[in-house]
């Protein structure tokens, strides 16, 4: 409460506060049933920069979803020294990532893809300082390297590699195909933007409402991995991810995988941008 005594001081002093370690860099502050805080140690060398455009992105939301908020300590700043922060906590519930028997429904992608297209829409809207021009590829160069990565993949086989990665050499031919129908009904273009993305949207960094008769999508969390890539990068991670399960369903995956395309490519063509001519 040193840094942050105008946020602790309405709450009762009768009431227990209780302080859970959640992972070696975030500490769970629990107030009330309803309230909680999130208290974070960044590793980060970028903090302002991240914290600014959580900022920036929370305000494009306006309240359709949730990014963790930084909270202003009392001397003003969105840090203390560089490295902790405060954050209401999000509540609501989350996906195992390593759960590949669940299956994420058409209704649950359809608001999947409403989520990310919004992000993307977000991320173009200010590309003047969320872009760059730098060590941009070809749409056809990344579709390349997506069949290059498969070799690598192999090669591993023997060690434990990412569950991302796993996902790549079960559906690597549907996921290709897929991103070249999408891409040859577009204008041709010779550069992808580079956009200060995510990048590691899995089902345990979205949150979902914890009414499961009324099941909506609440917010995004965990952004400290924003590096500059194309939005297929994002894309390529929940086709991966949210559109593949080893159970067995009359939905294949090649059909979820294109609920989610049809309803990003709607959503974003629709809004601020062309997806012919920025992603």
């Amino acid at each position: 409460s040193l840094h942050w005594p105008h946020i602790f001081s309405s709450i009762d002093p009768s009431t227990p506060i209780t302080l859970t370690k959640l992972s070696r860099y975030n500490w769970l502050i629990k107030c009330s049933e309803h309230l909680s805080y999130v208290l974070k140690s960044s590793q980060t060398n970028n903090l302002d920069l991240e914290l600014k455009y959580l900022t920036d992105l929370n305000r494009y939301f306006n309240n359709e979803y949730r990014v963790p908020l930084p909270l202003l300590t009392i001397k003003n700043e969105r840090h203390v020294n560089g490295k902790y922060w405060l954050y209401e906590y999000i509540h609501g519930k989350v996906y195992n990532d390593c759960d590949c028997a669940h299956l994420f429904d058409e209704k649950q992608l359809i608001l999947l893809a409403k989520l990310i297209s919004k992000y993307h829409q977000f991320l173009i809207t200010n590309s003047s300082t969320l872009s760059t021009n730098k060590k941009s590829t070809t749409r056809e160069h990344l579709l390349k390297e997506f069949k290059q990565s498969i070799d690598v993949i192999n090669e591993c086989r023997k060690e434990r590699i990412d569950l991302v990665n796993e996902y790549y050499l079960g559906c690597y031919p549907l996921l290709t195909r897929l991103l070249e129908e999408s891409l040859s009904k577009q204008e041709k273009s010779h550069s992808n933007r580079n956009y200060l993305i995510h990048r590691n949207l899995r089902p345990s960094k979205i949150i979902w409402s914890s009414n499961n008769e009324n099941d909506q999508i609440v917010g995004i969390i965990d952004f400290e991995n924003l590096n500059y890539d194309t939005l297929w990068r994002d894309l390529a991670v929940c086709l991966s991810t949210f559109c593949t399960s080893s159970s067995p369903s009359i939905i294949t995956d090649v059909d979820r995988m294109r609920i989610f395309i049809s309803e990003y490519m709607k959503q974003i063509s629709g809004g601020v941008a062309k997806v012919s001519s920025q992603t």
